[in-house]
């Protein structure tokens, strides 16, 4: 499994779907917790980009 063998330090999902969608199928199986950042699709317009860049700049810090 790739995550055994790379050096991938954290996991990120990119809106609430897919996040539920890692939970519910992924997180079983490897048994890591991934962290649920805000949407960029367009769709998600209540977020304008300032905030979003604010919300995904916490990659930075891992």
């Amino acid at each position: 499994m790739i995550l055994d063998n790379a050096p991938i330090e954290h996991i990120y999902t990119n809106g609430k779907k897919s996040h539920e969608l890692y939970v519910k199928y992924i997180e079983p199986a490897v048994g890591r917790e991934a962290t649920c950042l805000p949407s960029t699709s367009p769709a998600n317009a209540q977020w304008t980009l300032d905030r979003l860049i604010d919300a995904w700049s916490v990659i930075k810090e891992v």
